[in-house]
């Protein structure tokens, strides 16, 4: 039986008999239950912001920062946001989980080349013949190099990315980090990553067009993020 993709949170066997949680109401052990899955699904590393945090405010909350005067309290209030005190220790960091990601990336690339080395190098009795050995071994290697991967701190825009946005009026450089902040917060993977671009790229002129601002060579760069507010601003302007 397969294992399932979900991602999961640990809790020790005996964390409801921990002396932080045994004497928690009902109320705030559900708040913090689910405040580490919460962190662990969006992997915020134990940081929640405020904004978030009240679907937990109420009593629940409250035992919750003020569990024990004597030592660290289960939640802290710090610069604005809720952070779980020990988050780290029971459960996998961003910075952990991105690096076995590459791990997995970088075994897989391996494995398949491996793979179609083994393949190509059999004997002609034990493999066919040479030209199917041959074909499967490079099928090998094409699927190997196809897999998703992260985003390689090498990648830069091709040529053909340039001309595009030269065309289209879109300052290449603000989207290429607008596209590396949105792809390392989202911790996205790709098969092809100039295709990626490429959709960004199109998708960014697009939002241009459907926000009535003019496209074009020398026309200004156009942030896609931004979309829909120079609606708002035009009905405020007639209201106002």
């Amino acid at each position: 039986m397969a294992k399932r993709p979900d991602r999961f949170a640990k809790f020790s066997l005996d964390y409801p008999d921990h002396p932080k949680i045994a004497g928690l109401s009902d109320a705030a052990f559900r708040a913090h239950v689910e405040m580490i899955l919460y962190a662990a699904r969006f992997q915020t590393d134990g940081h929640i912001s405020k904004q978030i945090a009240k679907r937990w405010l109420g009593e629940g909350l409250k035992q919750l920062l003020e569990n024990d005067p004597e030592s660290p309290s289960l939640v802290a209030l710090e610069d604005g946001s809720y952070v779980l005190h020990g988050y780290g220790e029971m459960q996998q960091t961003r910075e952990e989980i991105e690096k076995k990601r590459q791990i997995y990336a970088e075994n897989g690339r391996l494995g398949g080349r491996a793979r179609a080395k083994q393949i190509a190098t059999r004997s002609p009795s034990k493999r066919g013949s040479k030209n199917q050995a041959e074909e499967e071994g490079e099928r090998e290697v094409e699927r190997a190099r196809t897999r998703a991967t992260t985003l390689p701190n090498s990648w830069t825009p091709t040529n053909d990315h340039r001309e595009r946005a030269s065309k289209a009026g879109i300052d290449l450089d603000r989207e290429v980090v607008k596209f590396r902040a949105y792809v390392e917060e989202k911790a996205l993977t790709s098969k092809s990553w100039n295709q990626r671009f490429t959709r960004w790229l199109m998708n960014a002129e697009e939002y241009a067009k459907r926000d009535g601002r003019p496209t074009g060579p020398q026309r200004p760069a156009y942030d896609p993020w931004a979309a829909g507010y120079a609606e708002l601003e035009r009905r405020r302007k007639e209201t106002g």
